[in-house]
């Protein structure tokens, strides 16, 4: 949720070329918090909340549920759950090629999934891929907004989804 957020926004300012969001352009993020992310029929998907539990509903043998949190604390060890789902035999050289090209710092330099080419009229420039950390969202939110946040998270966790916030 509170990445998510975080993501989101950026994502929307890096291609408001294309979304038009006056809070963006403005940089006005607690407008985009309040009557963006949090309202139902804005988001292009809904609450996030809303969106998660729908996906977690469906219980579908073929949709593999990943955290970002997850990739973050052991890259190796999700590789493998992902070969393992889609039945790919993960060799030692298929493992390393893999994990050296979605190392942050090798996709931020990969202009094929950078989109350096989007942002072209953006007039807020952060990269596409930002940071490639966990957290970034503390000290941006209010007390409220991570309060809001968290009721949001904790809906998804009693919807039986697994949300990590930290790495703590």
């Amino acid at each position: 949720g509170h990445n998510t957020l975080l993501s989101y926004y950026h994502h929307i300012a890096n291609f408001n070329w294309f979304f038009h969001c006056k809070a963006v352009e403005e940089g006005d993020f607690d407008t985009f918090f309040s009557q963006i992310f949090r309202q139902p029929h804005v988001s292009h998907y809904g609450l996030w909340e809303d969106h998660v539990c729908e996906w977690l509903a469906h219980k579908i043998p073929n949709v593999l549920f990943i955290t970002y949190e997850d990739l973050v604390e052991d890259t190796e060890r999700e590789l493998e759950r992902i070969a393992e789902f889609l039945g790919v035999k993960l060799t030692s050289e298929l493992k390393k090629r893999v994990l050296h090209e979605g190392k942050f710092e090798t996709m931020q330099r990969n202009n094929a999934v950078s989109y350096s080419w989007g942002m072209k009229d953006s007039k807020i420039q952060t990269p596409f891929i930002r940071q490639g950390k966990v957290g970034g969202w503390r000290g941006k939110l209010s007390e409220d907004q991570n309060k809001e946040l968290d009721e949001a998270i904790e809906k998804v966790i009693r919807a039986g989804g697994r949300v990590r916030c930290t790495l703590d």
